[in-house]
């Protein structure tokens, strides 16, 4: 009997970082990897991150136990659609993306329902494009999980298990909301970056301008990723995008107004309106930047999801999950 396997599509730094996450445990499963580029898939085989490579999609898939979906959000319309066929009933497909409703929407329009779907987000803070990947990528990182509707328990339970395979802590979030935050803390950021470079490198002064751009300029301007996955990414959350950015745009207007008034506003002894803000700014980021470095964020504890058996992990790989898993050539 041949051992069950998870499939990682896409070798980059998150999906080669979940199969040495995944390897540096013993388990009885064999992790198997795609990438459309060889060289990544080579790399990744290099790494230990996989047992095996697959250079067919589908033959990737073919059979896995679990799919994993490491990809930039506009090729998981398309990949899913490409899988939809490979997939066996009580499969779960888990998807590692930043903007959660577009993933299950597309889940929603190429899966059956007898395949399980979860939108995933690991939130990786000092990650850049020079970051190797490590087995300990995850380790203590919150990890948000979405379900679509027609997931059941018990594959939302594995998705936990999953999780906490790879040392994260799995935390249960509304697709919407997860969008509307990201939009704020991920993509604005993002969009500001983009006019503040193009607001300098536009104008007729930035031949001598540049000269004095240093490393403030250099990472207030630092755009992750290329110009065709931002917009991608922009794109799928354009609504929540928007509000986020007249949101700042009401809060620059106030900085333009502390930046006015005069240094003597308010009473005798009070501070001047931008110094106030300034300082609680300061303080609000490094309150932020030790609950980043602690892992603690103030409250009871994640959602977990209301599964019997908290051990689908195991079951996945030491017995049968979903009350039996039939051939190919069985009926959807």
């Amino acid at each position: 009997m041949a051992k069950p396997f998870i499939s990682i599509i896409g070798l980059g730094l998150t999906g080669t970082s979940l199969g040495l996450a995944l390897k540096r445990e013993e388990g009885d499963f064999d992790v198997v990897g795609h990438d459309r580029e060889p060289e990544a898939a080579r790399q990744a085989s290099k790494l230990g991150a996989v047992d095996r490579t697959q250079w067919n999609l589908h033959a990737a898939v073919d059979g896995a136990d679990l799919v994993l979906l490491a990809l930039p959000l506009h090729e998981i319309d398309e990949t899913l659609g490409h899988i939809a066929e490979d997939l066996q009933p009580g499969n779960l497909v888990l998807a590692c993306v930043t903007a959660m409703e577009p993933a299950i929407a597309a889940a929603d329009k190429h899966l059956p329902e007898t395949v399980h779907f979860v939108a995933a987000h690991p939130i990786l803070v000092g990650v850049n494009s020079s970051t190797p990947p490590r087995a300990t990528l995850f380790d203590g990182v919150t990890f948000c999980l979405a379900p679509s509707v027609q997931t059941a328990p018990e594959a939302i339970g594995l998705a936990s298990d999953f999780v906490e395979r790879v040392g994260a802590k799995p935390y249960y979030v509304d697709a919407a909301e997860h969008d509307g935050i990201m939009a704020g803390v991920d993509q604005l950021p993002q969009l500001v970056a983009a006019a503040l470079m193009r607001m300098f490198s536009q104008s007729n002064s930035w031949q001598e301008t540049q000269r004095f751009a240093g490393s403030r300029f250099g990472n207030a301007t630092d755009l992750r990723g290329g110009a065709d996955q931002l917009y991608n990414e922009f794109m799928a959350n354009r609504a929540a995008l928007a509000l986020r950015l007249e949101q700042l745009q009401q809060e620059l207007d106030q900085w333009r107004a502390w930046l006015a008034a005069p240094a003597d506003v308010g009473d005798e002894g009070e501070e001047a309106p931008l110094l106030a803000a300034l300082a609680q700014t300061s303080t609000a980021h490094e309150q932020w930047m030790t609950s980043v470095a602690q892992q603690s964020w103030d409250e009871p504890g994640a959602e977990t999801a209301d599964v019997e058996n908290p051990n689908m992990m195991r079951q996945l790989f030491f017995g049968n999950m979903f009350g039996g898993r039939r051939g190919r050539g069985n009926d959807r």
